[in-house]
């Protein structure tokens, strides 16, 4: 069969079927070029909760259906898309549509999706309109609650970038870093509607010890004990840790605390506070901001760095975690 959609949108059905025969094997392929969505808004108020301004759709559709089994697939084209205005909707899907529309739109504001569908006739609740709606909207959920899995499989990556892994108590990128942010760039460059969120993490008991390692080192340093003593920990620095341990006046114990127990005791007691561990915080992400806008060419105002709380429970790593927002 040949037809179109309002006399210039073409549709093509080819179809093997056996009419009045429901357990034979049955085959549709349907293709639609060039649908004005604006004509869909009934559906999409009802589901999405918005109306279409305007888009073309391009549809490729293939089912088979071998006894009660149906199965399909969804090739969808989708161009030169605008969502309208909002639409109360109890059958609407709670997701964030623009969002996931934005993470699914490439750099030639065209949407790309393959969409699988299958069920059971003899299933009471199995109905092809809602099975097709509802698949539709896994696939955007998924792009919403998921979305650097999407952009790694821009660029062939298996890496998790959503999150950077520093040394503890560092702001410095690592090489592997670098790779991840060169990755996300070229990513990002794909889907210009998107920007990132960049936050510094902390492993709190980690990184503390590390800074306060690292202020002992600063402050032997400046009381003139040479690099190459503190790296080595030789005669001098056992003296210099000696001296800075009996100045703490800790209780006596059955035995002697070893050199490197008594550096221990000495650094822990060097206080680093929490706006230091959020300064660490800020700084990492700092940093990856500064590789990806310096090094990695992705624009300054597609990434911003947001504010770390020290209380908050995304504090489990030394490192950044990356989000995604719209521009």
């Amino acid at each position: 069969f040949k037809g179109s959609v309002d006399g210039y949108a073409p549709v093509t059905v080819d179809s093997n079927l056996t009419p009045f025969d429901q357990v034979a094997d049955q085959t549709l392929d349907v293709t639609f070029k060039g649908v004005d969505m604006a004509l869909l808004s009934p559906y999409s108020a009802t589901y999405a909760g918005r109306k279409i301004e305007r888009g073309l759709l391009d549809l490729e559709l293939h089912y088979t259906q071998a006894a009660t089994r149906l199965q399909g697939s969804n090739e969808v084209r989708i161009d030169k898309l605008k969502l309208g205005e909002r639409i109360d909707s109890d059958k609407a899907v709670d997701i964030p549509l623009e969002l996931g529309l934005a993470i699914l739109t490439d750099a030639n504001g065209v949407i790309n999706l393959e969409v699988p569908v299958s069920g059971d006739y003899e299933d009471p609740e199995f109905d092809v309109g809602s099975v097709i709606t509802g698949a539709f909207f896994n696939v955007i959920t998924k792009a919403v609650t998921a979305p650097f899995t999407l952009l790694a499989g821009l660029v062939g990556s298996e890496e998790d970038l959503q999150r950077l892994t520093f040394d503890t108590g560092s702001s410095e990128l690592r090489e592997a870093n670098r790779e991840k942010l060169n990755q996300l760039a070229g990513a990002m460059a794909q889907r210009p509607k998107l920007s990132l969120v960049i936050t510094g993490r902390l492993n709190i008991e980690a990184d503390t010890e590390r800074m306060q390692k690292n202020l002992l080192k600063a402050q032997l340093r400046e009381n003139g004990l040479p690099q190459e003593e503190i790296d080595s920990k030789g005669a001098d620095w056992d003296k210099a840790i000696a001296r800075r341990y009996k100045a703490l006046d800790l209780p006596a114990t059955d035995t002697e605390p070893t050199s490197r127990e008594q550096y221990l005791a000495v650094a822990r007691s060097i206080p680093v506070s929490e706006q230091q561990l959020l300064e660490l915080a800020g700084e990492r992400a700092a940093a990856a901001k500064a590789f990806l806008v310096n090094e990695a060419g992705l624009a300054a105002d597609r990434a911003v760095v947001g504010q770390s709380a020290i209380d908050d429970e995304a504090h489990s790593f030394s490192g950044a975690e990356l989000s995604i927002c719209l521009l």
